[in-house]
């Protein structure tokens, strides 16, 4: 019915309205579903270092931080990734 115009009372309208907008929720997918946020505390205690030594890994960037919602939180799966990859360090012989 593209391009016909019916005319509706508002409740009509409003009812119509609310059943396409629950139609689409119901059908919403959210993006980062599956992914699991940690705080800080949690990421400290999982990684066994104080939150001074966490805030250093943050800038210095081994460790990625999100803001959301005001709070500061690590990625799980990031922070899994973290401790499986070692960089190899270089000795240089004298």
């Amino acid at each position: 019915m593209k391009g016909i115009i019916i005319p509706l009372t508002e409740e009509e309208f409003q009812a119509h309205l609310t059943a396409a907008v629950l139609i689409a929720l119901e059908n919403f997918i959210p993006k980062n579903k599956g992914i699991e946020y940690l705080t800080r505390k949690e990421v400290a205690t999982k990684l066994h270092i104080s939150l001074p030594t966490l805030n250093e890994y943050t800038k210095s960037g081994k460790l990625k931080a999100y803001r959301i919602n005001g709070r500061v939180l690590y990625r799980n799966d990031e922070i899994e990734s973290a401790l499986t990859s070692v960089e190899p360090l270089k000795y240089r012989r004298s």
